[in-house]
Order: C-alpha cells, then sequence, then structure tokens
C-alpha cells in the first residue's frame, strides 16, 4: 500500500504558522464510488520539537475526509490529461462529522499510456495522481484547554497523492469510518 507525501500547516491566528511533512493514505472503494483520505497525526510528529502548536498535542490522532467520487471523474488515460473540480465531502475527526469541499486534481502519470496491459487490480489507480487541500479547524470537533489551540487552523495538503484501490482486507485501515453514513 503506497502513501502519499502530505505537508500540515497549523497556524496560530492565520500568521504564526508551522509546516510539518509526513505520510497520509488516500483510498479509493470502486464498489461504494468513496474517495477517502487518512491523516494520522501522530505520523508527523517531530521527535524533539519543544514548539506549542495544535499538532504535537498527542491526544489527537486520525481525521479522514470522505467524498463521492463517481468513476466517470477520472480522466480518460493519455499524456498530460488533467481534470480539475470541486469535491463535496465530509471530514471526519473527534467522532464529529462536517462537510467540507474540495478542489481535487487528478491527472493521468506519464507512463499510464504503457502500462495498459499491466493486470494489477491496482494498475488504473497507480496510473493517476492527485493534489488537493483540505483546510481544517480543530476547534469545530473538540474545544481545547489551552485557549491557543482554540485559535489554530490547519490545513492538509497532499501532492502526488496516491490512490490506493480499497480492498475487503483493508477495511481496518477505515475501520471508524468506512461503515458510517457521516452525519
Amino acid at each position: 500500500m503506497g502513501s502519499s507525501g502530505t505537508s500540515i500547516e497549523s497556524c496560530l491566528d492565520s500568521v504564526d504558522c508551522y509546516t510539518v511533512k509526513g505520510p497520509s493514505y488516500l483510498f479509493y472503494d470502486e464498489s461504494k464510488n468513496d474517495f477517502y483520505l487518512k491523516v494520522t497525526f501522530a505520523d508527523f510528529k517531530i521527535q524533539g520539537d519543544t514548539s506549542d502548536t495544535w499538532l504535537n498535542n498527542p491526544s489527537d490522532s486520525v481525521l479522514y475526509f470522505k467524498a463521492d467520487l463517481q468513476k466517470e471523474q477520472f480522466p480518460a488515460l493519455s499524456n498530460q490529461n488533467t481534470k480539475s473540480f470541486v469535491l463535496p465531502g465530509q471530514i471526519y475527526f473527534n467522532h464529529k462529522w462536517r462537510d467540507q469541499s474540495i478542489t481535487l486534481n487528478i491527472y493521468s502519470t506519464e507512463n499510464s499510456i504503457v502500462n495498459t496491459n499491466n493486470t494489477n487490480s491496482n494498475f488504473k489507480y497507480d496510473n493517476y495522481k492527485v493534489n488537493f487541500s483540505l483546510p481544517f479547524v480543530p476547534k469545530q470537533f473538540k474545544t481545547y484547554k489551552k485557549e491557543h489551540y482554540n485559535k489554530q487552523t490547519v490545513t492538509i495538503n497532499v501532492t502526488l497523492g496516491r490512490i490506493n484501490l480499497f480492498k475487503a482486507d483493508m477495511e481496518n485501515m477505515l475501520d471508524e469510518v468506512y461503515n458510517q453514513q457521516g452525519r
């Protein structure tokens, strides 16, 4: 299963910003036409970092984004084929759902034409990469004891995201949200 390069920018009062890089995971369930992002914040914590940012609070662990993405919305596989559109979805964090849209950029990779004879079941999605930003306001999901955490805004940026074809044995990766309908 492939991870996606992700950066998370956390800002206090939209000024004092802090960015860390780490992995996130993208899944596409063909049977339900569901697109998922899973971010485990602990994967972004830098050892020895003493700055007091919301991102370093170990009690906040996992965020999911879920959206309906139809197979027809993927661009045809050809060189330089890109598609950009607004994708309505929902964030799931701290056992709460909130509506949030993203602008999703999907494009086929350079070798997508060459690889069309590949029989790997994930093959089709290996030929796509995605870019998007997901704005997130933690205080909409949780009240923090430290007052300055309530002023944090977060942007999750996925660049060259790799989509994993969702299979039944991956259900534990999305167990908190896979069978939930949202709010």
